[in-house]
């Protein structure tokens, strides 16, 4: 009897979890609606503004806007790889292009945009691409300014302000923002973030 209880519990755990999936997953269809294109298996939990209108997102695309709105928006050209996370309060302004990689995670609060909206000293606005490489993680509160190439798997530390570019495997941090350390990789990692547990070695 504790046995057959036991597996009752296990499917109803199971059965919350897939709810919750599908849930996700009729989010995204709605949120992302105007998307020029959305791959495979895209969750939204919340309800974040995602109306950028030339926007295209790759497999397994995450947002999350709970407590706080995340804001994706413009009429640049927005490509965005597989498997990237944006977290509570990421606000993305594209008005010129903004091209995220795959393996990408960008936490809380983190602030894109690839204009300045305003010249300064009656210069004109300043407008300029940004690219993060593949596997780079964006800390939160962290602000990346126009023009800017974060590399591949870096690190920018949370509240940092990227004014310059990043190389690849290192670890940002500062206002301006400047390289703290080299980033070393056990071989096979892909990216900053982590969320599994390693294998045993």
């Amino acid at each position: 009897m504790g046995d057959l209880r036991e597996r009752f519990e296990q499917r109803k755990i199971e059965a919350k979890f897939y709810w919750s999936f599908g849930k996700q997953r009729t989010n995204a269809n709605w949120h992302l609606r105007h998307c020029k294109s959305v791959g495979a298996q895209a969750t939204v939990l919340g309800r974040p503004t995602v109306d950028a209108s030339d926007m295209e997102v790759g497999d397994h695309f995450k947002v999350w806007s709970t407590h706080k709105r995340t804001l994706v928006t413009g009429w640049g050209r927005l490509r965005v790889g597989d498997r990237v996370f944006f977290n509570n309060g990421v606000f993305i302004s594209c008005v010129h292009e903004i091209i995220i990689g795959s393996d990408v995670a960008i936490a809380n609060d983190a602030y894109l945009t690839d204009s300045d909206s305003h010249g300064v000293e009656g210069r004109k606005v300043r407008e300029a691409p940004i690219r993060i490489g593949d596997g780079a993680w964006i800390g939160a509160r962290a602000v990346i300014l126009p023009g800017v190439t974060i590399g591949r798997r870096a690190l920018v530390a949370a509240g940092a302000v990227v004014t310059r570019d990043v190389p690849d495997d290192t670890l940002v941090g500062g206002n301006p923002a400047r390289v703290i350390r080299e980033l070393v990789y056990p071989e096979g990692v892909t990216r900053a973030w982590h969320d599994e547990p390693f294998p045993s070695v």
